[in-house]
């Protein structure tokens, strides 16, 4: 686990439970309808580096559905509405590794939720470091004419918030959602050669996903609230990567909320602290990643 939570922390993105996820018992959670084989390969996972999970393209795919349907079924049970969903900015500085079991005593599928976001967002930060002969698409994009997963809906179904509720779930699931939707984008077809062939992708199957995700993203940033911002911020960043999806975000009216954003955090520099925190104001770190998808745009 250490591997993965130290890429997550470089990206600035790493659940507030991480120290319950080795004491999850999978056995004991027969709403997560996990077969035998499933379970096993989550416990293999466990105990092996991410690279080597992911060096046979098959079976990296077989275990990122499997994640998928952990973070389904979890949010089915429940997940959203517990405890660690409860978790705000503020309170998740301070958590302990004792904050961390208890939770896993009172909402062990929330803790689920965050586990199966974590592997992931260290799936895709992995394979974009790079494996050989395996690729984002190679793992998501399944048959041969390279259709997306069916499980893909379990990380949009993560956003049905509105801003409210686990906020590092929906910063996650964003974030890992957008990256494997503009992997189907025919400009970054390079980067989807799998053991040694072109790899087909059918960008048809993405088209509806990208649209859901980028009108997410757009109601994000038409509110002032900082929370807000932080939120859809990595996925923001993640949707400028491709000339399609930047296309369909300015189509989609997201470049007049980023003004927006950018005028607000300008006018917050000569007010008091506790106006700011009225407004919920983003972060100056914030406003810098918009300033830079602004850039890129133009």
């Amino acid at each position: 686990m250490a591997g993965s939570v130290s890429m997550l922390a470089g990206m600035g993105i790493k659940s507030p439970v991480t120290d319950a996820f080795t004491r999850i018992q999978w056995d004991s959670l027969s709403t997560l309808k996990l077969t035998a084989q499933e379970t096993a390969l989550l416990r293999m996972a466990e105990t092996n580096p991410m690279d080597y999970t992911l060096a046979d393209s098959r079976d990296a795919s077989m275990y990122a559905r499997v994640l998928l349907k952990l973070l389904a079924e979890a949010n089915t049970a429940g997940a959203g509405a517990g405890d660690v969903s409860k978790i705000t900015t503020d309170s998740a500085v301070s958590m302990t590794e004792e904050d961390a079991l208890k939770l896993l005593e009172s909402d062990p599928l929330g803790i689920v939720a965050h586990y199966s976001l974590t592997k992931l967002l260290d799936i895709l930060s992995t394979l974009q470091v790079g494996v050989k002969g395996v690729t984002i698409a190679s793992v998501f994009y399944v048959g041969k004419e390279g259709v997306l997963v069916d499980q893909w809906k379990a990380l949009l179904r993560c956003l049905n918030k509105g801003g409210k509720g686990d906020i590092f779930a929906q910063k996650v699931a964003a974030a890992c959602l957008t990256k494997i939707l503009v992997t189907a984008c025919p400009s970054q077809r390079a980067g989807v050669v799998a053991d040694g062939k072109a790899r087909p992708i059918q960008y048809a199957s993405a088209i509806e996903p990208l649209e859901a995700i980028t009108a997410w993203i757009v109601s994000q940033l038409k509110n002032a609230s900082g929370t807000l911002v932080a939120i859809c911020t990595p996925a923001l960043k993640v949707l400028m990567d491709a000339p399609e999806t930047r296309n369909l975000f300015c189509k989609s009216g997201g470049i007049k909320y980023m003004s927006r954003q950018l005028r607000v955090g300008s006018k917050a520099k000569n007010m008091a602290a506790s106006d700011k925190k009225k407004m919920g104001q983003a972060s100056v770190q914030q406003l810098y990643e918009i300033t830079f998808c602004m850039w890129i745009l133009t």
